[in-house]
């Protein structure tokens, strides 16, 4: 889990808001039951935050 989430981090800082959350943890071939999963801890962790702007709903914390 620890290495998808560092994954998906990257992906996320990579996509700049283009892809929804989900749309973005399929193209790395997770389901969306396990990408909510990885949002969670995410967010649980400090690493990401929810924001209004854009077509995801996440953004990265710097």
């Amino acid at each position: 889990m620890e290495k998808d989430k560092e994954k998906y981090l990257e992906a996320l800082r990579q996509n700049d808001g283009k892809l929804d959350e989900r749309a973005l943890g399929e193209s790395l071939g997770f389901s969306k039951e396990y990408t909510d999963k990885i949002i969670e801890e995410l967010m649980a962790d400090e690493k990401i935050e929810y924001q209004t702007e854009g077509a995801c709903s996440y953004r990265v914390v710097e």
